[in-house]
C-alpha cells in the first residue's frame, strides 16, 4: 500500500554479475540482486544508479568478514543484516526490500580448494611433528600402521630394532649433539669446531667412565691412591 502522494515502488536488478570481497583474500563472491526502492518526492537524477551503489557498498561491507566456503550461509548472513538497514536514512529514496545472491565462479571455487588443500597439508605435517616425529617410537607404529597387511615376523624384528635404535640415540647422542651445536655456534671456522667436538667427545667418555666406575675400587695394595 502507498498514500496517494508517494511515488510507486521501483524494483531493479543488477545488469551483470559483481563481485564482493569475502575475508579470504583473493577469493571473492559473485553477486547478483534485486532491489526494490520508493524515490522521494524530489529526487535527483540516475537515482537508480546510487540505489544500486549504495546497496553494493553496504553489501560488501558485510561479506568482507564472511568465509566464502559457504556460499549459502554467507548469503543469508548477508541479507539478514541488509534487512535490518535504516531505511529511512537516505533523502532520495527509500528502501523497501534487498535480495542478494551469492555464488562463486568456477576458478575462485578451484583456488579456493587449492589454499583449503595446501592449509590442511600445513596442519597435517605440524601434527607430525609435533605429535609424532617428535617421539620416534610412534614412527614405527605408524609405519606399520599404514601398511595394509600386518608385516611378517622379520619385518617386526627390524621395526623394534629401529625403535630402540631411535629411543637410544634420543638417550645418549642427542643430547650430546645438542652441546656439540651449542659448543660450535662459537666458532667459525669448521676446523675449531671439529676440535671443539674431540674436546667434548673425550670429556663426556671420561665423565662417563668416572660415573660408571664402581665406587670402591681401591689401589692393589689395598690403599687408595
Amino acid at each position: 500500500m502507498r498514500w496517494p502522494w508517494q511515488r510507486a515502488a521501483r524494483t531493479i536488478g543488477c545488469p551483470r554479475p559483481c563481485r564482493l570481497p569475502s575475508l579470504e583474500a583473493g577469493v571473492p563472491f559473485e553477486a547478483t540482486f534485486t532491489l526494490t526502492w520508493r524515490p522521494a518526492l524530489r529526487h535527483r537524477i540516475n537515482l537508480a544508479e546510487q540505489v544500486r551503489s549504495d546497496l553494493r557498498a553496504a553489501a560488501a561491507e558485510v561479506t568482507a568478514g564472511l568465509q566464502p566456503d559457504d556460499p549459502l550461509g554467507a548469503e543469508d548472513t548477508l541479507n539478514a543484516v541488509l534487512g535490518t538497514l535504516d531505511r529511512r536514512r537516505n533523502p532520495h529514496y527509500r528502501l523497501l526490500s534487498a535480495k542478494f545472491t551469492l555464488r562463486l565462479s568456477p576458478t575462485v571455487r578451484e583456488t579456493l580448494a587449492v589454499r583449503r588443500a595446501d592449509t590442511e597439508r600445513i596442519r597435517r605435517l605440524e601434527f607430525l611433528k609435533t605429535a609424532l616425529y617428535d617421539h620416534p617410537d610412534l614412527v614405527v607404529i605408524d609405519r606399520i600402521e599404514g601398511t595394509s597387511a600386518l608385516p611378517d615376523e622379520d619385518r617386526v624384528a627390524d621395526l623394534q630394532r629401529l625403535s630402540r635404535a631411535i629411543r637410544s640415540c634420543n638417550a645418549w647422542w642427542h643430547p650430546l649433539l645438542e652441546q656439540w651445536e651449542a659448543v660450535g655456534a662459537g666458532f667459525q671456522d669448521p676446523e675449531t669446531r671439529h676440535e671443539a667436538m674431540k674436546v667434548l667427545l673425550r670429556h663426556s667418555i671420561s665423565d662417563l667412565t668416572a660415573a660408571t666406575a664402581p665406587q670402591d675400587r681401591a689401589a692393589p695394595d689395598g690403599r687408595a691412591g
